[in-house]
């Protein structure tokens, strides 16, 4: 990997791994998988979306290098993220007789990265496997970090596993490609992390909004790095999530995954779900007097100006919060909120009255 490209190193348990981004990195894949030890076959997983060009020029990439890859592709969406779909990837890896030392490669967005990375983290008991991310939210958060998981028809990744990559290679170009509306929802997770862990990250979104929502290379390029870095450096201090550092990452996704949820993933995209959660729990913070009222206001005012949704209109309110009994971080029968205490410093509150949480979903559903 060169140095021009490495955004950061996750170092886990069981080693490190690079996570790299650039522009045009997918039409030098197969260089870069063989300089890791790649030697193939390899199986690639992506979807219909994806497919072209970036999953067949991956496919092209690596058959460059000399290195056999197949291509599995999945519909489109979180809906994607079930068992069945797993069972029909594995039967075809049986099909094509792989082996326990050939990879797999997620070539997409976050749905492709988990349902890929279950399926690699239990086929044969665990083989290889690759990250790389083609939307913006994958880059700066779901492909970092090895969390892999399936949806059951009641809440989001309540199956899965800490699974981690050999590397995260992102090619930000694919960025170019997206609609407005993926890539709004994606810059959501890279300003979350401005939120929690960076103020001056959070200066530059602001800063250069017209300019990131217009994918201009360069900087793109560097505040995709410096967020991956964020999380990165999250995910190599507290890999399982037992330190309460790492869950500081859920900021806005206790509402965010409860309104994907209880809408079966059919009205909401991820960012915009963390966008609408990340508005509620300034309010709640504010009105706990941990944060002043201009802090919310920098929140609405940079999600807006990243064309992302701040409230959920029509939602049902019983619906959100029996989606939120079920949200994996619940501990005791009770949620536990990452709130901010200053941009750049997120703190994690189990002591958040309900009659709040009651009043600020009601506000959000107005």
């Amino acid at each position: 990997m060169t140095d021009t490209d490495l955004a950061a190193t996750v170092h886990h348990s069981g080693g490190s791994y690079p996570v790299v981004a650039g522009w045009g990195l997918i039409d030098r894949l197969g260089e870069r998988l063989l300089e890791l030890g790649v030697k193939g076959p390899a199986y690639i997983i992506t979807d219909d979306n994806v497919m072209r060009p970036y999953g067949r020029n991956a496919q092209w990439a690596l058959q460059r290098a000399g290195i056999a890859a197949h291509v599995f592709i999945i519909p489109p969406g979180e809906p994607s993220k079930t068992f069945g779909l797993a069972q029909s990837i594995y039967e075809w890896l049986v099909g094509l007789k792989a082996e326990r030392g050939q990879p797999i490669i997620a070539v997409g967005g976050g749905v492709v990265g988990d349902l890929a990375g279950f399926v690699a983290a239990t086929f044969l008991r665990g083989v290889p496997f690759f990250q790389v991310p083609t939307s913006m939210a994958a880059m700066v958060d779901a492909s970092i970090g090895g969390k892999v998981a399936v949806n059951l028809p009641q809440a989001k990744n309540l199956v899965g596993a800490f699974y981690q990559p050999q590397a995260v290679i992102a090619d930000v170009q694919a960025l170019s490609t997206l609609g407005k509306r993926e890539l709004s929802e994606g810059w959501a997770e890279a300003i979350k992390h401005g939120l929690i862990l960076d103020a001056d990250l959070l200066d530059v979104f602001e800063e250069h909004a017209e300019a990131l929502m217009n994918v201009e290379p360069e900087i793109s390029t560097e505040v995709i790095r410096r967020s991956m870095a964020i999380k990165a450096d999250v995910v190599s201090q507290d890999e399982r999530e037992t330190l309460g550092i790492r869950i500081l990452l859920n900021y806005g996704h206790t509402i965010g995954h409860a309104l994907e949820s209880s809408t079966e993933y059919g009205r909401f995209m991820h960012g915009e779900g963390v966008s609408i959660g990340m508005m509620g729990v300034a309010r709640m913070a504010s009105r706990l007097g941990m944060i002043p009222e201009s802090i919310v206001d920098r929140h609405r005012e940079i999600l807006q100006r990243f064309n992302l949704p701040i409230k959920a209109s029509g939602m049902s309110v019983d619906q959100i919060r029996y989606a939120m009994s079920l949200d994996k971080k619940v501990q005791s029968g009770a949620n536990r909120w990452v709130m901010l205490e200053e941009v750049g410093r997120a703190v994690v509150r189990q002591d958040v009255p309900w009659e709040l949480v009651d009043e600020t979903l009601h506000e959000l559903v107005d």
